[in-house]
């Protein structure tokens, strides 16, 4: 039988958000970097430095387990897909609260299906739309979230919720609904996208074509020009899952 370990990709994914290679890991640990190689080449690190890892990466114990429950992690992409796509980049998993697993469901007509259980999305921000399609996203500290939309559940363990403030995303999106991103959900030309820059600005656009290192945005409100950018420019791209109207979300009691 094959140890259980904590998943290499995700412990990849959460160095990525943070911008640090697996040797300031090695650092932070206190070991060598022999060993954190190892760890990389068997797909995993050992359950028993999970506590020192999670402290490291600045998350909680129970987030770096949470793939053994059940679905395989997905791991972060960092180019172009076999199909020449984008996908996820670097997930803010660490942003939202770890939300509760709906039971697996049974259909009641002809065989047995068993579904696949999802994950209730947490809001962690409100998303600011700017007239030329510019947006500032006010997150909530590490772990923390200030609603839940119970109405929407993602199999993407680092799917987040942004409501939306301003008219400027109209007619698409209007002021007050909620947009749910899952990073980890390739993004296919035509998809609404949260695309941060490597300079911290980000939007809210349509992923219209990626090519030759490039990637083509439109406007969500079709009156502002479309923008290439070099893929070397781009942080992250997230794809918009779906659209939540007003008043979807609850009050997390803290």
């Amino acid at each position: 039988m094959e140890k259980a370990n904590i998943p290499w990709d995700l412990i990849e994914q959460l160095l990525a958000l943070q911008g640090k290679k697996p040797a300031w890991l090695a650092q932070q640990l206190n070991t060598g970097t022999n060993t954190v190689s190892n760890w990389k080449k068997r797909g995993g690190a050992p359950l028993d430095r999970a506590p020192e890892i999670a402290a490291a990466l600045k998350c909680s114990t129970d987030h770096l387990l949470v793939s053994m429950s059940g679905d395989k992690h997905i791991s972060v992409a960092t180019g172009k897909s076999k199909k020449g796509q984008i996908s996820g980049m670097i997930a803010p998993s660490i942003n939202a609260p770890e939300p509760s697993i709906a039971p697996t469901i049974e259909s009641n007509v002809g065989e047995k299906l068993k579904l696949r259980s999802g994950r209730a999305v947490a809001v962690v921000g409100e998303v600011q739309g700017g007239p030329d399609g510019f947006i500032s996203i006010d997150d909530y500290p590490v772990g923390h979230g200030y609603a839940e939309l119970p109405e929407v559940r993602s199999r993407d363990i680092s799917a987040y919720g942004l409501r939306v403030r301003g008219d400027s995303m109209r007619p698409r999106i209007k002021a007050g609904e909620y947009i749910v991103c899952e990073p980890n959900s390739e993004a296919q030309p035509g998809d609404d996208v949260v695309v941060k820059f490597t300079d911290g600005s980000a939007v809210v656009k349509e992923l219209l074509w990626v090519r030759d290192g490039d990637v083509c945005l439109g406007s969500i409100n079709n009156h502002i020009q479309p923008i290439t950018r070099p893929l070397s420019e781009i942080a992250y791209i997230h794809r918009v899952a779906a659209i939540m109207p007003r008043g979807s979300a609850i009050e997390i009691d803290n």
